[in-house]
């Protein structure tokens, strides 16, 4: 059941994604990282369709994390890097070359091979309510100066460090995702509404959507997503381990074949992003 719940999370991020993409590049590029880019993108019928996408995603999201290990989670979440490749071709109406379907299929699989060979599919919540603080706190920090680098950065750079700050919020926020999932289950709506996790979750949350569709906005979804799917389970599975107090295989062969699979899969997000920067030159 985590299985198909992420699945169908990864789905509608995906679709969400693309449509997202398309809308934001309407926006002048004075409005990136600006509240007005927001207020432009709500009066656009396509991206009220994304954030729709958005909200059935983090649904069944919540429902995977429930029972299931962030890491593991992630791991299918990862099967959305090609699901929204392909639905932003078909909403650009262009054609992906054979090679950025191959790296796509080959980065994914890496990914979902390294979380699903390296890690455990159950986990116990060790984080602290000072430990989510101390990470968010970083997580703003590291993205407020990216953002200041962005501002003066040439096309190419300025979405490559969004695509990096937008990779890193998702890590933080699915993470926090969990905890809050949890305790919604274990404690309800009403006491769910005072829980600090819960308002760390909104505040980052609303940074995120902000950044992300800065990204999009800044430059071709084949040069952002990339970097952002490789970003933000790198993330995630550092909190899993250090917050969340998740585990990595015990055995020197899951081990390695976790090593190789991380390998790969940065091999092919790097490749891919490469191929998509070529385009926007030629």
């Amino acid at each position: 059941m985590i299985y198909a719940l992420a699945t169908m999370s990864a789905l509608m991020f995906a679709l969400a994604t693309a449509l997202q993409h398309k809308s934001a590049q309407k926006a002048g590029v004075e409005k990136a990282m600006r509240p007005a880019l927001l207020f432009f993108l709500v009066l656009d019928p396509m991206w009220l369709v994304g954030i729709g996408a958005d909200v059935v995603g983090l649904f069944f999201q919540f429902a995977a994390l429930v029972n299931g290990s962030v890491l593991v989670v992630q791991a299918i979440l990862a099967i959305g890097l090609v699901f929204s490749l392909v639905f932003s071709a078909v909403l650009h109406n262009i054609r992906l070359k054979s090679s950025e379907l191959v790296l796509s299929a080959v980065t994914a699989l890496a990914l979902v091979g390294f979380l699903s060979i390296g890690v455990p599919d159950r986990s116990v919540d060790k984080s602290t309510l000072t430990s989510w603080f101390v990470v968010a706190a970083a997580a703003a920090a590291v993205t407020v100066v990216l953002a200041g680098f962005a501002r003066t950065a040439s096309r190419n750079r300025r979405t490559f460090l969004l695509g990096v700050s937008a990779g890193i919020l998702h890590g933080f926020t699915v993470s926090l995702s969990k905890v809050v999932a949890q305790n919604f289950v274990a404690h309800g709506i009403l006491k769910i509404l005072l829980d600090p996790h819960l308002w760390i979750l909104a505040v980052m949350g609303i940074a995120d959507i902000l950044v992300v569709q800065s990204a999009f906005q800044s430059g071709p979804l084949r040069v952002s997503l990339p970097i952002i799917s490789v970003i933000e389970p790198v993330v995630a599975i550092g909190i899993g381990i250090v917050v969340l107090g998740e585990t990595l295989s015990e055995t020197a062969l899951g081990a390695a074949i976790a090593v190789l699979s991380l390998g790969v899969m940065l091999l092919g997000v790097w490749g891919l992003a490469r191929v998509a920067a070529e385009e926007i030159i030629a």
